[in-house]
């Protein structure tokens, strides 16, 4: 027993040591103040953030430069956008963009950037040093080693000292004899200088350049020799994993899963904190094999978990008086928080993503001595894979759109529609966003891929945004089109080349009025605004790569004044940006902390009412709020919305954002009222099937056996015949799992949630059914492991049956989860994918789940859709025939919901919607020139089934052409002031004192520029709501240069590190000067 204590603290304290060392790295990035403003003037931050800091300091040298007014300042104004139009059209993006830059914004963007410049300029991979001797003729560039490692030895110059060299190579040159030394240098400011290393010093310097910048940086120390950092998105809310050995951010499983390492311990570790954060780089850690590696470092995961705990409160004992209150309680909710992330992501035992390299940086030979060349049989199999997929997918056909599509902009009664067409290669150019190919009433509105073919449909009664959707392939645009009800205004922008249209996607593309579809149109950009069904005048489309082009199209709408609007709850919701707070005078900020959905409904609504008597009030489109969170008003420039859960991802608590839509697009039931708070609308799918599902009888009762086992309520599991078990499903899934394995009992109660939803709420028919195929060891096992299932299973006797399904999928290892189509029995989802997606999907809550769900029914074959169309026109035929009408059938609800209804044109054998579209538009044009109701019907006929469809102009009046102006979409500082002013009531003390309010947030970040604290506040905290309470001013500060998001907890404004703090603080000095009294 004393020997095994012995042994158990020799092993604890080489954790101890290698804790400790990794806080000693953290502390230098903060002891040398004058090397982190060394490094942050060596930054070329123009290049690599052009698209944040070109247009904002051009806006702020435009400002500053001019000596008129601020409020009358129409020349300036003119001469600013001139301005902004020479940097357009000189704009180039960054030489360290990636195609992946689109998943990161402000300063995460900024990371990504600065990862990969640090590797490409900064630093020199050293696999050997080159021979001091600089006349030596062996230091040439042809790869080969020429010097012979003689070990190592411990600083000896005082170089070596003062740069902190743990160790020194020691190195001889074959070709001259000369001695050369290698100092693996901790010293930052000692690296700064040599600029060469490998890991440790690549991570070590790369953490005084996050800091230099402003990042809240952690220095992650793995113990099997790897160093990286993590850096604290404050986006996000989360640590992002930084490699800047590789270049690359937000790679967890780049190790585990891409290397080959058998990690054991990663030690994260900042000057004030320290966590063992090697959950988030393994998806084994429960493994045994994972686990014994570990017991090389610690006795047992209580002795590891004192380790770090005693760690943490050493380290606050001695900055007990530095560590500000504030940052404790930060670090404390951060520390709950990742603890939340690590159950869950142990529980599911897979990665989000794929990573099949081996690591790219140092020679081969040293890669291979370490074991980190990757896996090469994934590989293998990887290349080989791609390689027979390659010419048809290049890679997928693939689809994207928003999180909600329909947007309605303010004013919503504006009769006049404008629609702006960009070339999306001209989007990556300075001030404009990615969504701007496509502008709808000021409104950048495009989903898009790259290359992708965008397209926004608009509602031709009210001007409402009602889809946007990106295709990959012209067939999938062809197919949506296809959809579309006639009538529908639609903005097409395209930048797929070479892409075949054949004749069936050509047949749907004619439904489009103003498209041509030609050869050229698959060879060049498409910029379009058409009509679906018709060809007005104002239709206008060019094929061009020309960036300077831009269709512009004016449409004169007929709104109704009386047009029903309602509001539309979008849950785990929030805007891209908030608008100014609900005013006091309508809620105070106490009350609307405390307040119920109900009330806060009614406090809208007041205010609503209040700003319709108002000529100066805000243009609002709805209003975002959650509990114990102030009600955030919100207009036309929060679209697109984002996925945005509450604090620690409860549901009940997440941001809910309601927005003004059509009537046709709201369910009927979204409502809130005071006794029962928001009823929320009925799934779609849910109900009594009208038909049933055709499901592959054959193939699954010779697949899964003539019987499964089923459960009804608390009965004992009974066998059912497998027809029977299977009936009326859409997709069957099978699950293969078994009680002894630890990542099965961590996935299984995942599951269960996931198949639960979906037959409770989403689809209890024409939905999912799982087989639980078991591989548990004996029955009594199997019976303990089922018991929790709601699944049908294969009976434990028919072992065999099972053996066999699994030889038939390739199943190789469990858990795994096979997702088929019911009607044809080819496989929709494989097992590499579905538990990913089921743990993605349960982890982002309920919504993302049905999406998940409504995605699988997209993959199924193409013939499955088409028989189910068949089935539910047959059966809305009979329904007509019988005089019976769905909704008034007990117990039967609608195919689609209201939305869907509206969105998807009603197709009958004969496709007669467009036709029937025609008719009502001439019969609305020939009465209004006269002609009488009666005479009008029968003309209009006539001359429907007398033409080609596609020929006819419609009732819709407008303009349009070709211009050469890509627009910007942003305002002066100029313009944003007075917009505030004007809604204030040309109070000037309400403009200087929201910008005395944020020069104080800048003089405080002017003071400590690295300490990440001053660069973010939370808009409802009581110093900034001076600030977000005043109408207009959210508007002014992102002029200015201040970034506003939602976060888990309030909506933040920030600071972004890139900017020049003190030229901002000049624009801000120079308002004051015009705005105070």
């Amino acid at each position: 027993q004393q020997h095994t204590t012995t042994n158990n603290n020799t092993i604890m304290s080489a954790l101890h040591a290698r804790i400790e060392s990794a806080i000693r790295t953290a502390k230098q990035w903060e002891n040398d103040a004058a090397l982190l403003s060394e490094i942050r003037a060596s930054l070329p931050l123009h290049d690599l953030v052009p698209e944040q800091l070109v247009p904002l300091e051009s806006r702020w040298k435009a400002f500053l430069s001019n000596d008129a007014s601020v409020v009358d300042a129409t020349e300036h104004q003119q001469q600013q956008q001139h301005h902004h139009d020479n940097i357009n059209a000189q704009a180039k993006r960054s030489p360290y963009h990636r195609d992946d830059d689109a998943h990161y914004e402000s300063d995460d963007l900024l990371l990504q950037r600065l990862t990969l410049y640090f590797k490409r300029d900064v630093m020199t991979w050293v696999n050997q040093p080159p021979c001091a001797n600089p006349h030596c003729t062996g230091n040439g560039d042809d790869g080969k080693q020429r010097m012979m490692a003689q070990g190592t030895r411990g600083p000896v110059s005082d170089e070596e000292k003062i740069g902190q060299a743990s160790r020194v190579e020691v190195y001889t040159c074959q070709q001259c004899n000369t001695e050369t030394t290698f100092p693996r240098y901790n010293s930052p400011r000692a690296l700064f200088s040599s600029r060469r290393g490998r890991c440790g010093e690549y991570a070590n310097l790369f953490g005084a350049y996050c800091r230099a910048v402003g990042f809240d940086t952690r220095y992650c120390l793995d113990l099997t020799d790897h160093v990286w950092t993590e850096v604290w998105s404050v986006r996000q809310g989360r640590w992002l994993h930084v490699d800047s050995c590789e270049g690359l951010i937000d790679r967890p499983n780049m190790y585990e899963q891409g290397w080959g390492k058998k990690l054991s311990y990663v030690i994260g570790a900042t000057h004030d904190s320290v966590a063992d954060v090697t959950k988030r780089y393994t998806r084994q850690f429960f493994s045994d094999e994972f686990q014994t590696r570990r017991r090389e470092f610690s006795p047992d995961e209580n002795a590891s978990d004192r380790a770090f705990l005693q760690a943490n409160v050493t380290v606050k004992q001695i900055m007990s008086n530095i560590i500000p209150r504030g940052r404790m309680e930060e670090l404390e909710k951060r520390g709950k928080a990742e603890e939340m992330y690590f159950g869950l992501v142990q529980a599911s035992g897979v990665w989000d993503s794929e990573y099949k390299e081996g690591r790219i940086s140092g020679s081969w030979a040293w890669k291979a001595a370490r074991s980190e060349l990757g896996h090469p049989e994934k590989k293998a199999n990887h290349d080989k894979n791609n390689t027979s997929q390659e010419k048809d997918s290049k890679k997928n056909d693939q689809e994207a759109s928003f999180l909600v599509e329909s947007f309605y902009p303010a004013p919503h009664r504006q009769n006049n529609l404008t629609i702006r067409v960009q070339h999306p290669s001209s989007s990556s150019t300075y001030e404009r966003s990615r969504h701007d190919c496509i502008i709808v009433n000021g409104i950048p509105c495009a989903a898009t891929l790259s290359p992708g073919i965008s397209v926004v449909v608009v509602d031709e009664q009210s001007g409402c945004i009602l889809q946007s959707r990106a295709f990959s392939k012209w067939s999938s645009l062809g197919i949506f089109i296809d959809t579309v009800p006639a009538g529908r205004i639609v903005a097409i922008c395209s930048n797929v080349l070479g892409d075949t249209i054949d004749d069936t996607t050509s047949t749907h593309l004619l439904r489009v009025g103003g498209l041509s579809v030609e050869s050229k149109a698959s060879q060049e950009a498409l910029l379009l605004v058409g009509q679906i069904g018709f060809h007005p005048k104002w239709a206008t489309s060019i094929h061009s790569s020309d960036e300077s082009k831009v269709v512009e199209v004016t449409i004169q709408l007929n709104i109704s004044p009386s047009l029903p609007l309602k509001l539309r709850t979008e849950n785990s919701t929030a805007p891209a940006m908030i608008s100014t707070r609900l005013p006091e005078t309508i809620m105070p900020l106490k009350t609307q902390m405390v307040a119920t959905e109900y009330q806060k409904r009614v406090a809208f609504e007041a205010f609503t009412k209040q700003s319709s008597n108002t000529s100066s009030s805000v243009e609002v489109v709805g209003y975002v709020t959650r509990p114990e969170a102030p009600i955030y008003l919100i207009g036309n420039d929060s679209f697109p919305f984002r996925r945005a859960d509450g604090p620690s991802h409860d549901s009940g608590k997440s941001w809910v954002t309601y927005h003004y839509l059509p009537d046709a697009l709201v369910p009927d039931d979204d409502i809130i009222t005071e006794e029962t708070g928001k009823e929320t609308a009925k799934k779609i799918g849910s109900g009594v099937a009208k038909f049933d599902i055709p499901v592959v009888d054959d193939y699954f009762m010779g697949l899964l056996g003539t019987e499964l086992l089923t459960k009804s309520g608390a009965s004992p599991p009974s066998l059912m015949n497998t027809t029977t078990a299977l009936a009326n499903n859409r997709l069957i899934a099978l699950y293969f799992s078994a009680h002894w394995c630890g990542p099965c009992r961590g996935f299984t109660p995942m599951l269960i949630e996931f198949y639960n939803y979906l037959k409770e709420e989403v689809a209890p028919t024409h939905g999912l059914e799982i087989i639980f195929v078991s591989s548990d060891r004996s029955e009594a096992e199997f019976q303990q492991y089922y018991q929790g299932m709601p699944f049908k299973a294969i009976p434990f006797q028919n072992r065999t049956v099972a053996q066999q399904i699994k030889s038939v999928f390739g199943v190789r290892g469990i858990p795994s989860l096979v997702v088929m189509d019911a009607m044809s029995g080819r496989i929709v989802v494989s097992q590499e994918d579905s538990r990913r997606e089921v743990h993605q999907a349960c982890n982002r809550g309920e919504q993302a789940i049905e999406t998940l769900f409504n995605s699988w029914l997209d993959k199924v074959p193409a013939e499955s859709k088409a028989m189910l169309d068949i089935l539910a026109l047959s059966c809305e035929e009979a329904e007509k025939t019988a005089g019976a009408e769905s909704d008034k059938v007990e117990g039967a609800t609608r195919l689609n919901s209201k939305a869907s209804d509206y969105l998807i044109r009603k197709k009958t054998a004969n496709n007669s919607d467009d036709s029937a579209a025609v008719v009502k538009s001439l019969f609305t044009e020939l009465v209004a020139d006269g002609m009488s109701p009666n005479e009008a019907a029968a003309e209009a006929i006539k001359r429907t089934t007398q033409k080609p469809l596609g020929l006819f102009e419609g009732s819709l009046k407008g303009f349009g052409s070709v211009v050469d102006s890509p627009q910007t979409h942003s305002i002066s500082i100029v313009k944003a002031a007075e917009v505030l002013l004007h809604l204030n009531g040309g109070d000037k003390s309400k403009v200087a004192n929201v910008v005395t309010t944020a020069k104080k947030y800048v003089t405080n970040a002017l003071k400590e520029p690295t300490n990440s604290r001053f660069r973010t506040f939370r808009l409802g905290n009581k110093v900034f709501d001076q600030i977000t309470s005043v109408a207009g001013s959210i508007q002014l500060l992102t002029c200015v240069g201040f970034s506003v998001f939602p976060s888990d907890a309030d909506f933040v404004a920030a600071i972004p590190l890139s900017l020049n703090l003190n030229e901002m603080n000049n624009v801000l000095d120079k308002l004051l000067e015009v705005y105070k009294n």
